[in-house]
């Protein structure tokens, strides 16, 4: 839905020619020039992209680098839910989007607000120099890492469908629309896809080992063969010298013997190649079983990947009905935050599903006195004020069960 991009300063002319359309050579191809006079600026105030942002970097103080993040941009795409709605509505989410987000980094720093309706889906680009105040020096100055934070790109999508479906009557379902898995699921699936592969990587690298090392033994068994062999016709000829009728020998009994544990030297050198084969055997046997483990995870976290897809289908499901139901059979176009929250506290407490969590049970108290006092509530006051005391009930229970526990058995 919204994809945020830091640029240096070297990058805003180009930036500028893609966003005002200043040219009518485009290397994207999805933009139909046919349509770009349906592109609206919504900063028209007679000067341009690049004029707004070299005026706002004389302002403040930037770093001499060419590496500075000079320049944030949001792109920010229409939701599916909106493709089909009229362009009047479609300019009207713009135009909120645009005022959440002079908002929230500041009108003064913003140098373009451009929407493109040329290309394949409708979209917002959203371009401003990310400035804060320098408390020690006394003056603003340009810091990308101090303006988007991580909680700030945490709480982005969050707070922006939040302040869309306060300002937009229309705007029903939200930007995001359930339509992603919840994170864990989809990192632990990640994780383990990522150990898969690196154990069959591994896997290939000791394979191949175990195919050099077995080439080798078949080598040295065959010279282990030849070894055994020559230490026997060595043992033969030193007898032969030793019944020697002329009392001489060509080559000293010492000599032969050297030749021997040169021979046994070889031979101790094969059977370590046999050991050390043996051993990445077991290493194999080993990765194997790890990787079957792995496996064997990897295709349950599949699985329950997939169920919480349907699951989620099915919910988005009755969720439409739900909302044809309320829209059509009872008038109710929407509801609001309060009264959403109320209702899910007095459905915990209508099917007993009461929490032991002091913390929680305050929570609860908090959400349905704060509906009880909104004079536009939907729901019956006196459900709400059932609801209240029975959290008020369940609050003095979970004090005295702590009581009790750190009171201890009575001697």
């Amino acid at each position: 839905m919204a994809h945020l991009k830091k640029n240096t300063r070297g990058a805003v002319p180009g930036l500028a020619v893609h966003f005002e359309r200043k040219t009518d050579r485009h290397t994207n191809k999805e933009i139909d020039v046919s349509k770009s006079y349906l592109n609206q600026d919504l900063m028209e105030d007679g000067s341009d992209m690049l004029s707004r942002f070299n005026e706002r970097l004389n302002d403040v103080y930037c770093m001499k680098r060419d590496d500075v993040k000079a320049l944030a941009t949001w792109i920010v795409t229409l939701p599916e839910e909106l493709t089909e709605a009229p362009y009047e509505q479609q300019s009207a989410f713009f135009e909120a989007t645009t005022n959440f987000l002079n908002d929230r980094y500041g009108q003064e720093n913003a140098v373009a607000a451009v929407v493109h309706y040329d290309e394949t889906t409708p979209h917002l680009h959203y371009a401003f120099v990310p400035v804060v105040f320098d408390d020690k020096k006394a003056r603003y100055k340009v810091s990308a890492k101090e303006v988007l934070t991580r909680h700030d790109l945490q709480t982005f999508h969050d707070d922006l469908d939040q302040h869309l479906k306060k300002v937009l009557p229309f705007y029903e379902q939200g930007i995001l629309n359930n339509k992603t898995l919840p994170f864990e699921n989809v990192a632990e699936i990640k994780k383990y896809n990522d150990q898969f592969n690196a154990l069959k990587t591994e896997l290939a690298d000791i394979e191949d080992n175990i195919r050099a090392n077995q080439a080798i033994l078949q080598i040295t068994d065959q010279a282990l063969t030849e070894v055994d062999l020559a230490g026997k016709q060595i043992d033969a000829f030193k007898q032969d010298l030793s019944k020697n009728l002329f009392g001489k020998t060509v080559l000293k009994p010492d000599d032969l013997d050297r030749f021997k544990s040169v021979l046994g030297t070889m031979k101790k050198a094969t059977l370590q190649s046999q050991h050390g084969t043996e051993q990445l055997k077991q290493v194999l046997g080993q990765v194997k079983a790890q990787l079957a483990e792995i496996q064997s995870d990897y295709q349950n976290l599949e699985e329950t990947h997939q169920a919480l897809q349907q699951r989620q289908r099915d919910q988005q499901q009755l969720d439409y009905a739900m909302r044809d139901m309320l829209k059509n059979d009872y008038g109710v176009n929407s509801m609001k935050t309060s009264d959403v929250q109320a209702r899910y506290v007095l459905y915990k407490l209508d099917h007993d599903e009461l929490t032991k969590n002091k913390k929680t049970a305050k929570s609860w108290l908090t959400t349905l006195t704060t509906a009880r006092e909104d004079t536009n509530t939907k729901i019956s006051l006196t459900r709400l004020d059932q609801g209240i005391e029975q959290v008020k009930a369940l609050i003095n229970r979970i004090i005295e069960l702590t009581r009790d526990i750190f009171k201890g058995p009575s001697i």
